[in-house]
């Protein structure tokens, strides 16, 4: 399940988990498991989030290949939000042989997406304001 700030994916996909009772990975939740270990990857993610860039696919690949192999591995039905959001990412499923049942794609507007964006800059204090924060919530976009 994908979509852009905003459109509530989070909210959804943890509605569909209970509904069906299957397992929500959620990607947000694997990057900042992974920042909390203080590992190398935790370090880039880290320094990304601070910047407001993506992640390295590498890394978004590797966690959620590992979440799901392992909900795999314990026949465990499972939904991930926020996966894929490049086109490696969306390959490197097939790498891994899992072919997705559904897709589902929530859409929002600009509109939303950007004060969605611009609520979470300024309540973590970023410090971008005027068109510093407009350029860098066009880039999250």
């Amino acid at each position: 399940m994908v979509g852009p700030p905003g459109s509530n994916r989070k909210v959804t996909a943890l509605a569909l988990e209970e509904h069906f009772s299957w397992h929500c990975i959620s990607v947000g939740d694997l990057l900042k498991k992974e920042i909390a270990k203080k590992s190398e990857f935790g370090k880039t993610i880290a320094e990304c989030q601070k910047h407001y860039r993506y992640v390295p696919d590498e890394i978004v690949i590797d966690l959620v290949k590992t979440a799901v192999l392992q909900h795999e591995k314990e026949n465990k039905s499972w939904i991930v939000e926020g996966f894929p959001r490049t086109k490696v990412q969306a390959m490197s499923l097939q790498k891994i042989g899992v072919i997705p049942d559904k897709f589902i794609l929530l859409k929002g507007d600009d509109e939303a997406a950007h004060e969605a964006i611009k609520e979470t800059m300024t309540n973590n204090g970023t410090g971008y304001f005027g068109n510093e924060l407009n350029e860098v919530i066009k880039q999250a976009i």
